[in-house]
């Protein structure tokens, strides 16, 4: 039996998902393999058998798996992608969960603390987006954005969505709740956003609120809209 087969036959027996290059050439040092641990972990990359996450952390795919998929899933990579660093679960992920349109993202979005940016893992997508504010979240299996901070992430980041009018005409039909949408949009500390609630919500201490602070004195205008739109009340403009 070969080097190659033998550590093939101990990573089999221990039915490991992800393993670490240090715990590779424990494995082999353990079962007397004696060969280049660097050489064996290249070989089994090119076999397909192992799939590199990060650094020196891969995923392992066992021979009995099926076309070579993997007994794991976007999310669990993820986690171990992103370590100890919280983070939560948005935009279209969330915006499915909540029933705000029935197509199934093929995307993942995870709002972090720690990187911005694409990664691809086999057929995974993962979108990273950097941020401190991690807030509003509740935990399922895995941590998702609550229904109303979805709507915030949704308003401040709608290029990953789709059209801004499009999104405020949907947002309006659905139930949330209201006080809790405002106080966040409060806690984020932008008045476009605050003016972006006012459009969906029609609240009207949200709109004395922003009156009172001179902020319906002008126009705030919004970029990279398709459809141009205008919310004379709010003072807010849609433009290409």
């Amino acid at each position: 039996m070969t080097m190659l087969k033998e550590l093939e036959k101990v990573l089999e027996y221990y039915n490991l998902k992800f393993i670490t290059k240090k715990e590779i050439k424990k494995l082999i040092k353990d079962n007397n393999i004696q060969k280049n641990t660097d050489q064996l972990i290249y070989k089994l990359i090119q076999k397909k058998k192992l799939v590199k996450i990060k650094n020196e952390l891969y995923l392992y795919i066992p021979f009995k798996s099926i076309n070579n998929i993997p007994n794991t899933n976007e999310f669990e990579i993820n986690e171990k992608y992103l370590g100890n660093s919280k983070y939560y679960i948005g935009l279209w992920s969330a915006y499915n969960l909540y029933n705000f349109t029935n197509q199934i993202p093929n995307k993942l979005y995870i709002f972090n603390t720690k990187y911005q940016k694409i990664i691809k893992i086999l057929n995974y997508n993962i979108i990273y987006i950097k941020t401190n504010k991690l807030y509003g979240i509740i935990n399922k299996k895995y941590p998702y954005s609550d229904k109303e901070k979805t709507i915030i992430d949704v308003l401040n980041y709608f290029k990953y969505i789709g059209n801004l009018k499009d999104i405020i005409e949907n947002i309006k039909t659905k139930k949330y709740n209201e006080e809790k949408l405002i106080k966040y949009a409060k806690k984020e500390k932008s008045i476009k956003l605050l003016k972006l609630i006012g459009i969906i919500t029609e609240n009207d201490k949200l709109y004395n609120y922003l009156k009172k602070n001179n902020k319906l004195n002008y126009y705030t205008h919004i970029r990279n809209s398709k459809k141009k739109e205008v919310y004379r009340k709010w003072k807010i403009k849609l433009i290409n």
